[in-house]
């Protein structure tokens, strides 16, 4: 696990020039620590499973997308043409 961890790190760090790749890769790899949390803080298999189910269901992409989304959301709602956020 913590090799697979110190190379994902690796890639992170070498995407560092490509903001979009850092994002990812960062995404990804809190993704990763987030598995065996799942098994270490459950006893009972469906809370397990419901846990990976969890951390397995959002990927980068559509967590991107639903930022996206409610960025969109508070501008109309403060009716701005910007957000505050990224």
């Amino acid at each position: 696990m913590l090799v697979r961890l110190l190379i994902l790190l690796f890639f992170g760090c070498a995407c560092l020039p490509i903001q979009s790749c850092t994002y990812r890769a960062w995404y990804e790899g809190l993704r990763e620590r987030q598995r065996p949390e799942c098994y270490r803080n459950n006893n009972n298999q469906t809370e397990i499973q419901r846990c990976l189910d969890s951390v397995d269901c959002m990927t980068y992409d559509r967590y991107m997308e639903e930022r996206k989304r409610s960025n969109n959301e508070r501008v109309e709602e403060n009716g701005t043409g910007r957000s505050n956020t990224r």
